[in-house]
């Protein structure tokens, strides 16, 4: 699980930022904040990248789904999505998981060959579903289950824990050792990036029709999501029915 020498920059940065948040957050969390101690730096992160999405991320992905079929996007997807399932393989197997890891295996072999390098999702319609997961789920079944909220700087929403998970992920990823040089490691990402977030406008569009708190909406739901990934569903009180009814078009009145 160790990277690339020159892909090293990308996890010390990760790291760095890391340790920035636990140094900010060196007093003692309240009952309230527990799952938040660093909010005010957080959310001077989540402003920055709300900013930086909006005059940046969403032009460009906008521009790149008017030029990009959904044909090609799906490709490029498929392409990123063979690789995580590289990821998942290894940490089915450290979750002892070795069926789901072995299916992972097939998945890649499948798609690698006969899906043109991973172009074509063979395995799904072959009945092999894709089941990811990565080193960051991997700590919570360990018993790593209870980490603080962090925003990382353009990476988006994160906990201590998944922070760690993803240096490892990324060390780990075929992907760093396939691109030898870091321009094209970099193009890759940025291309993943920008197809992830063409595919996903529509969602940001509702959710600001909502009118909601889209630090508190993102953080709640962030880790509802990762707790119930490492079966840790009572960490969480429910979200508020009516965030979530706020998200939901009103039904067309009846004539």
């Amino acid at each position: 699980m160790f990277a690339h020498p020159e892909s090293r920059g990308h996890h010390r940065l990760l790291l760095a930022t890391l340790t920035v948040f636990l140094l900010a957050g060196c007093a003692a969390a309240t009952p309230q904040n527990r799952f938040d101690p660093y909010e005010p730096v957080n959310r001077r992160v989540h402003a920055f990248n709300d900013a930086a999405d909006r005059t940046i991320i969403q032009p460009v992905a906008r521009g790149y789904r008017a030029v990009m079929p959904e044909l090609a996007r799906t490709a490029v997807s498929n392409v990123f999505n063979n690789f995580d399932d590289a990821v998942s393989a290894l940490n089915h197997l450290l979750q002892a998981n070795p069926a789901r890891a072995s299916s992972d295996v097939m998945r890649v072999a499948l798609n690698s060959t006969f899906g043109l390098g991973g172009l074509i999702d063979i395995a799904t319609p072959a009945g092999l579903p894709s089941y990811k997961t990565g080193f960051g789920e991997t700590l919570g079944r360990w018993g790593y289950q209870n980490s603080a909220y962090v925003v990382l700087p353009l990476f988006g929403p994160s906990t201590v824990r998944d922070t760690v998970g993803k240096v490892a992920d990324s060390a780990s990823n075929p992907q760093s050792y396939l691109l030898g040089q870091p321009a094209d490691r970099n193009s890759a990402s940025g291309l993943n990036l920008v197809n992830r977030r063409a595919n996903v406008l529509s969602l940001t569009e509702a959710a600001d029709e909502a009118a909601l708190d889209s630090y508190s909406f993102t953080r709640d739901g962030y880790l509802q999501y990762r707790n119930s990934r490492i079966g840790n569903q009572a960490a969480l009180a429910p979200l508020d029915d009516s965030s979530i009814d706020s998200l939901v078009p009103p039904e067309p009145a009846s004539k």
